[in-house]
């Protein structure tokens, strides 16, 4: 990851979303990145384009304008195309490890990081859309106390960040909206939105969710599944972790009998064929 970790001190709020259940934590992030004054500076991914006079890359860093007088400042960590967390086509837990222990090295005061629930696992009788999940330094410093329930689990980014935040004793909060499991949920992203809102007391436009239009890019990219665009370089910093000894191997495998282009509008039609699969993790 390119990134200058100097430019996060002990006033710093890092928000994080990825794809997810419902692409909850993407949409947010991605609705931050286009109603809020914002500069990137910090990258991972092997391609780059140019959005409203950012350099931008399938994960991007960047520094987010406040409306308040405070010292705080807020860094974004955003997945600008869909990078599955779970599926077929999700990334090793590995990859998801380092990302989180890369993240936390940074010594932030807090972090904020957003994600989807399955709808069907919320109790039918609780009219509460939102869960959430602090880590005890997190409630010790700002009171917030959890709501999501004993008998669910947490795959992906938000599991290594919770445990890695509870290891060490980082303040750390997860806010999870209820979501449709397969498809894109734009409401259970503006509730994530407006709770984030109130977190951060910040005005972030939660009037709707402004979508990031990547059809500008659809035609640059040749394939985009199973990894196939994942280089080798990338994982340099957590190639010898034992997760990865036959992750090539597998790829090919894999790859062997998937080649398809990447759309990022036909994401979600693949999470719904890939519903046996998810179905392994209720």
């Amino acid at each position: 990851m390119s990134f200058d970790t100097s430019i996060v001190d002990s006033d710093t709020t890092v928000i994080l979303g990825f794809t997810g259940y419902g692409s909850v934590g993407t949409t947010v992030l991605n609705h931050l990145v286009e109603e809020v004054d914002v500069k990137s500076v910090g990258f991972w991914g092997n391609m780059s384009w140019f959005h409203k006079d950012n350099i931008e890359a399938p994960i991007t860093i960047y520094t987010m304008k406040t409306d308040t007088d405070s010292k705080e400042k807020v860094i974004l960590v955003a997945s600008r195309l869909p990078i599955p967390v779970v599926g077929y086509d999700a990334l090793p837990d590995a990859f998801w490890k380092w990302l989180a222990q890369e993240i936390l090295s940074w010594n932030a005061k807090r972090y904020i990081i957003i994600g989807g629930l399955r709808e069907d696992v919320r109790d039918t009788t609780d009219d509460t859309w939102i869960a959430l999940v602090p880590t005890n330094r997190y409630t010790e410093i700002y009171g917030t106390k959890r709501t999501f329930r004993d008998d669910l689990s947490i795959r992906g980014p938000i599991s290594f960040l919770l445990t890695e935040g509870t290891a060490y004793n980082v303040p750390i909060l997860a806010i999870l909206s209820y979501c449709n499991t397969y498809d894109v949920d734009y409401d259970a992203a503006l509730m994530a939105l407006k709770e984030v809102e109130t977190h951060l007391n910040q005005d972030l436009h939660s009037s709707e969710i402004t979508e990031f239009d990547t059809s500008f890019l659809e035609t640059q990219i040749a394939y985009y599944q199973e990894n196939e665009d994942i280089d080798s370089e990338d994982f340099d910093d957590f190639e010898d972790d034992e997760d990865f000894e036959d992750y090539e191997n597998d790829s090919n495998k894999k790859n062997s009998k998937n080649n398809s282009s990447f759309d990022s509008r036909s994401e979600s039609e693949k999470h719904r064929n890939n519903k046996d699969d998810l179905e392994r993790y209720k």
